[in-house]
């Protein structure tokens, strides 16, 4: 798909941007978690907090894209129902998550624990609404349209990935609120449960579709990085939940094993399937792989990596796997600003296409 005009701001995917900002927000104040923590409040904490205003501004600008489409129901439905891009209309719930997982973790250096936490709730509850319901709209649109393997991309695996980002929303108000734990701890792991069996339902239809099946179209090709995403938090949003848990005493110490057991496998997992999306990624540049909005689905997943490859680091206190994810955090933020540049550089020629 070109970047001129209509096209590009139509597209589903713009809150990739919400999803892969927010997300450096939160890499940002996990690479102080792992280097500075003896500092109260380190720079790199402040770095997380100019990209939480970032992702939030954006969100803002962005949501009346996705609101307006609530006009026409039945375009709406048809394009849920688009195999190429109907999943990445996920991206509005899904970064509405992640801003709300953001706003927990990094919100309290800006506005105060208090006012963080109601933030960080109020984007929960429409987050989780939402995708609920777009997720099982999606499911039911895909299920309907007939599409065979031919259809299927890595964009499809989005739907899980807003599930699995609940829990990581949520556990910032287990800890707040111990008293509440034996009700907050179950309704993350039930949505933890969702996105993890959603996932690897889908990848192994990702799988089929791209053993037996031509390669993907070069447009694409930045959906085949999207599966690093729920590969990263698939075990830090156990992990995460399951640390809570044990904080307030509504699960034992030891199940935080389960979380570092998890969390391992899934960045193994991640790691071998990034190489086989760069293999993939340098076919299709040879046949030129234009920009659009898709390419924010680089971002959010390298970012997912990073959290949980610092996080199993910090757990186990294993300085190379710390230096892992602070390699792979230089690695995407290399490619936030790159994706950033081109981003302006195809809203500034699609203005011009509209000015003549």
């Amino acid at each position: 798909m070109s970047a001129s005009g209509a096209s590009i701001h139509h597209h589903p995917a713009w809150f990739g941007v919400v999803m892969g900002t927010g997300a450096l927000a939160l890499v940002a104040t996990s690479q102080s978690d792992t280097w500075l923590s003896g500092d109260s409040t380190s720079w790199l904490d402040w770095v997380a907090v100019a990209f939480l205003l970032l992702a939030t501004a954006a969100a803002l600008l962005l949501w009346p894209r996705y609101l307006r489409r609530l006009a026409d129901r039945g375009k709406l439905a048809a394009e849920l129902s688009d195999p190429a891009h109907g999943a990445m209309l996920a991206t509005f719930p899904a970064g509405v998550l992640v801003l709300a997982v953001a706003w927990g973790r990094v919100g309290p250096y800006l506005v105060g624990d208090d006012a963080a936490l109601v933030i960080d709730t109020i984007l929960l509850v429409i987050g989780a609404a939402v995708a609920t319901v777009i997720s099982a709209w999606w499911a039911t649109s895909i299920g309907r349209s007939g599409v065979g393997l031919e259809g299927v991309n890595g964009g499809w695996l989005i739907p899980p990935v807003m599930n699995l980002i609940v829990p990581l929303a949520i556990v910032p108000l287990i800890v707040a609120n111990p008293q509440h734990a034996p009700w907050l701890v179950p309704l993350a792991l039930a949505f933890w449960g969702i996105g993890a069996i959603l996932f690897l339902a889908l990848l192994a239809v990702l799988v089929a579709r791209l053993a037996f099946r031509t390669p993907l179209a070069a447009p694409m090709a930045p959906s085949l990085w999207i599966p690093l995403a729920p590969a990263g938090v698939l075990g830090l949003s156990l992990l995460r939940t399951l640390e809570a848990g044990a904080a307030t005493g509504v699960l034992p110490e030891s199940v935080i094993a389960l979380g570092i057991v998890v969390s391992a496998a899934g960045i193994g997992f991640g790691l071998w399937w990034a190489l086989f999306a760069w293999f993939d990624l340098t076919r299709a540049r040879r046949e030129g792989v234009p920009f659009h909005p898709g390419w924010w689905g680089f971002v959010f997943p390298i970012a997912a990596m990073s959290l949980s490859t610092s996080a199993v680091g910090l757990a186990l206190q294993a300085r190379p796997v710390e230096i892992l994810g602070t390699v792979i955090a230089v690695i995407v933020t290399g490619v936030w600003l790159l994706v950033a540049v081109r981003t302006v550089r195809a809203l500034a020629a699609a203005r011009s296409v509209v000015a003549k």
